[in-house]
């Protein structure tokens, strides 16, 4: 055991001061087939998960663990200042569970995140970040739930790795110092991130060692006292005052954290092949996307799967056209209005809409169907597409198995920190106000959450038994990245560590389809061009994770775009 920790530690060093290989074999490849197994974006929260797994800890125990390492060595893409989507697959009752700790709008909204509490528009840029755009955080709370219903090792064990990490240091990885870089992330616009900055304003070169004392303090008291060491002596208080800062403050207070609830949902299930695919329901679109998709490339494809022949591509694109358009008219926190989820997925209706599908020529402008159990219309919703999100997939030697995706949503969220974390900017996931005498699935409205691309997922063969799991980071573009991967593996038989390195296709970006740049993706441009599609060439920023079975154990890898990993024992 000393020795895998000291490989892994490594591993860690080597990821923060090297620059992550695109196309070379995945820094996360697991090394064979074992009875356990963690994949997460760094490799030091996939310590932390093994950890708890070998103190006789399970799958749960061992998320709540990795969650609150990337809280500190990766706080662009998640953190307890964020919301979760989860899917649990409970080995002793076979239950499939799926747990919502989506970040939610304050009891106090006006009609849009650009509206002001006086109704004129703000710029866009205005509330991107900032106060204003902080939602209720959720994650805790889903964490602390799940764990309360599932969990083995008491709850103050958790946090043994991250509150070490946090008092000793950690190297700067890569994928963080280029966040910093990529979002134009400055000390002077976004002081509240000065740890990451050194003294003249500059980045921290990736591998400096930054410790982050208040997030230790921040952990000790929620190890101790749950919810109510986060949110009470203050805490509360202390995040409505940091999203109170700037020209925008937040309409959140602190009655809102302390009402926040997780929500228990119903999974929702597709067939693709020989298996079943269960994921998260509304509000994430991505879980109603990806069944819709893979049902209606199964329906055209005539059996054949391949992402290098522009044919079938063009396939893959306009059933993502199709299912964004569905995505745009009807999915919203079902709370707040119905959302016809069993007629969007249904045999029926799915392999209708494929049927429409022209096999030679892009469809400009596909606009959403009517599915079974749909009431009235919808007015579409922009799509939103740039994320700071990130996937944990956990399974247990007794066969539990949790798919994780948790986010802060855009890069570092609302460049806001307290008490050693960082705040979301969740906000900017709902929709424009509606206009006069119509409405939209995805208004903002008082606690409501809004939908998210996120799609965690468990996949089921014939007999009801877990032959894989995962999801993905990355925006918009997440279900194309997993209709993608979960084709791969389950139509092709790629593992995991062949699936994660490929190169992807997407149509988040509104009337393109971008190639991903550097890959063998961005050959299909010519042949998509002829077909009618305006293509990009440009880079894609996925985070996908992925285990599944081999040899009676586990094999599993991740993204080798954010330099994560999994690891097995």
């Amino acid at each position: 055991m000393k020795f895998r920790f000291l490989a892994i530690v490594l591993l860690a060093l080597s990821a923060a001061c090297t620059s992550v290989t695109r196309h070379g074999p995945p820094l996360a490849e697991a090394p064979g087939a074992t009875p356990r197994i963690a994949q997460t974006a760094n490799p030091m929260a996939t310590r932390a998960a093994l950890d708890m797994l070998d103190r006789g800890g399970n799958a749960v125990d061992a998320i709540v663990a990795a969650q609150m390492v990337l809280g500190l060595v990766e706080p662009q893409m998640s953190g307890i200042g964020g919301g979760t989507l989860i899917v649990y697959r409970d080995a002793a009752t076979a239950k499939l569970e799926a747990f919502d700790g989506l970040a939610a709008a304050p009891a106090r909204t006006t009609a849009s995140l650009r509206t002001d509490v006086d109704g004129t528009l703000l710029p866009a840029e205005a509330v991107r970040h900032g106060g204003r755009s902080v939602a209720v955080p959720g994650t805790l709370p889903v964490l602390s739930e799940i764990h309360r219903r599932h969990g083995k090792l008491p709850w103050a064990a958790l946090f043994d790795p991250a509150i070490a990490l946090a008092e000793r240091g950690f190297p700067i990885p890569e994928y963080l110092h280029r966040i910093i870089a990529l979002d134009d992330i400055t000390l002077e616009k976004y002081p509240d991130l000065r740890i990451f900055f050194d003294a003249s304003g500059a980045p921290l070169a990736i591998g400096t060692i930054v410790r982050n004392p208040e997030y230790a303090q921040t952990l000790r008291r929620i190890a101790a006292r749950g919810i109510d060491g986060w949110l009470g002596d203050g805490g509360a208080e202390r995040i409505v005052a940091a999203a109170r800062r700037g020209a925008h403050p937040t309409l959140m207070t602190p009655q809102d954290l302390r009402d926040y609830r997780p929500v228990e949902r119903e999974p929702i299930c597709g067939p693709f092949l020989a298996y079943r695919i269960c994921t998260v329901p509304p509000p994430s679109y991505g879980g109603v996307y990806l069944l819709q998709a893979l049902q209606m490339l199964e329906a055209r494809s005539d059996g054949r799967y391949d992402f290098g022949d522009a044919s079938f591509v063009h396939l893959f694109i306009e059933t993502g056209k199709l299912a964004r358009a569905d995505r745009a008219a009807w999915v919203g926190d079902p709370a707040f209005g119905p959302v016809p989820v069993a007629g969007l997925i249904s045999s029926a209706y799915v392999r209708e809409r494929a049927a429409a599908i022209d096999a030679e020529h892009a469809n400009p402008a596909p606009r959403a169907g009517k599915p079974p159990g749909s009431v009235g219309v919808r007015d579409p919703n922009p799509e939103l597409t740039m994320g700071g999100t990130s996937q944990l997939t956990v399974a247990d030697a007794e066969g539990n198995v949790v798919a994780m995706t948790t986010t802060i949503n855009i890069g570092f969220g609302a460049r806001l920190m307290v008490d050693g974390y960082v705040l979301n900017d969740a906000l900017t996931n709902f929709s424009a106000a509606p206009r006069p005498g119509q409405s939209r699935a995805n208004a903002m409205a008082p606690g409501k959450r809004p939908f998210t691309s996120m799609a965690p997922a468990i996949v089921l063969d014939k007999d009801g038994n877990v032959v894989a799991a995962g999801g993905s980071a990355g925006g918009g573009p997440i279900p194309d990245y997993l209709v993608q991967g979960w084709i791969e593996i389950l139509a092709h038989g790629v593992a995991p560590a062949g699936v994660v390195g490929r190169g992807h296709v997407s149509t988040a970006t509104v009337g393109k389809v971008v190639v991903e740049k550097g890959t063998l993706a961005a050959r299909l441009a010519d042949g998509l061009r002829v077909r009618g599609h305006d293509v990009a060439i440009a880079p894609l920023l996925s985070g996908a994770g992925y285990i599944e079975r081999a040899g009676g154990g586990w094999i599993g890898a991740a993204d080798p775009r954010r330099g994560g990993n999994a690891a097995g024992n």
